[in-house]
């Protein structure tokens, strides 16, 4: 599994919440599995998107799209913040930890 954390400041929430659900069929077939949106308490208007893929390919082609490119577009003045976690490298450093 692989993670793709996006920080994104926006000028109103409900709109680019709209205009993300609009590809939300796209990011499924692309292969998504979830995805979570939080609110950041300090800054209103910036949001972290959380989406869970199945595998680093299905979410590479996703950032390399021209929906992805609409959905950079809804960002404000702050550039996006885009972050791939790794599921089992997170899960291996947790196992040495202990």
């Amino acid at each position: 599994m692989v993670y793709l954390l996006l920080k994104q400041p926006t000028k109103n929430i409900n709109s680019w919440r709209e205009s993300f659900d609009r590809f939300l069929e796209y990011r499924k077939i692309g292969g998504e599995l979830s995805c979570k949106i939080y609110q950041t308490p300090r800054k209103k208007n910036e949001l972290i998107v959380l989406s869970e893929w199945r595998s680093m390919d299905d979410v590479t082609e996703f950032l390399e799209s021209q929906s992805f490119e609409m959905i950079k577009e809804l960002e404000v003045n702050e550039p996006l913040t885009i972050k791939l976690l790794n599921k089992q490298g997170i899960s291996k450093y947790i196992k040495q930890l202990h």
